[in-house]
């Protein structure tokens, strides 16, 4: 188990400098990027591939066999480590670095919201209730980046839960 923290902490602290070249890539190229749906998906698709090599890497090194369980804590542990690299430079760029580029992604995200919901046929009343409480809410302030913490665990649980039960592998038993 110790060979498998190893492994997890090495990869997720990897994640975690890439999600950072990463994020300071879009913010120096076009903050706008930031609200990109493609680049969410990237994202998705890049965080969850880097758990599960990190999965494969591990099984590769004990023979081929692992567990659920040590396959779910492989890709946990590489994940949750490096969203807090992520989580941590998100604060530090969004609250001290440049606290201006929040309020755009902000107004950025209320207009994409307010078009999906138009297209929806959103009544006006609701529309302007919805904008009035996101900008209320600072989503890209200290409280706001740990709840993105918290529900970026808790979607990274299931793709790895999903993930864990393709990549198990049991020893066979010998009789």
């Amino acid at each position: 188990m110790e060979a498998l923290r190893k492994n997890s902490i090495n990869f997720g602290l990897i994640l975690g400098v890439f999600l950072v070249v990463m994020t300071t890539i879009i913010y120096a190229v076009n903050i706008n990027l930031f609200t990109s749906t493609w680049i969410g998906i990237v994202n998705i698709l890049i965080i969850s591939g880097f758990g599960i090599f990190a999965v494969l890497k591990y099984k590769k090194n004990i023979g081929g066999f692992i567990t659920f369980k040590e396959s779910f804590t492989g890709f946990f542990i590489t994940v949750v480590i490096g969203f807090i690299i992520s989580t941590l430079f998100s604060i530090l760029l969004f609250n001290y670095i440049d606290p201006e580029a929040k309020a755009i992604l902000t107004e950025n995200i209320i207009k994409y919201t307010v078009e999906m919901m138009q297209k929806f046929g959103a009544k006006p009343a609701d529309l302007n209730k919805m904008i009035e409480e996101m900008r209320s809410t600072d989503s890209f302030g200290v409280m706001g980046q740990l709840k993105g913490f918290a529900f970026n665990t808790i979607l990274y649980s299931i793709i790895g839960l999903i993930a864990s039960l393709i990549l198990k592998k049991d020893k066979p038993q010998s009789f």
